[in-house]
């Protein structure tokens, strides 16, 4: 599959009992496609403007996981090395909320596509 970026996935993963913050997984895959984002396109108008397709294909990625999506969950272009505590962390880069999932596990080119808005 052809790969354009890196991107960095944020998976909630509870709530801190402590802080009652949610619990954020951060997860990092050096090869994905990233199409879509920001800003209204001939072909897309405003209802469809800031959405995003994510495909990661599990042969170029090692540690690629099916559990590790959920929806809600964070998308950024590009690969974050820091944690967070709470999304607003992220409030320097453009994000992107997981709105869909499909695990296309068949054929040649097998990968997880997510659907962003």
């Amino acid at each position: 599959m052809i790969t354009n970026s890196k991107v960095t996935i944020y998976h909630l993963s509870g709530i801190d009992e402590t802080t009652k913050y949610p619990k954020w997984e951060r997860h990092n895959y050096d090869e994905a496609w990233f199409f879509g984002g920001e800003g209204a396109g001939i072909n897309k108008g405003y209802e469809n403007a800031n959405n995003v397709d994510v495909r990661i294909p599990y042969g170029q990625n090692a540690d690629l996981d099916i559990s590790d999506f959920s929806i809600g969950d964070i998308i950024v272009q590009g690969e974050l090395k820091d944690d967070i505590e709470r999304q607003q962390d992220l409030k320097e880069y453009l994000i992107y909320n997981i709105t869909s999932i499909n695990n296309n596990n068949f054929g040649n080119n097998s990968h997880i596509h997510l659907g962003g808005k």
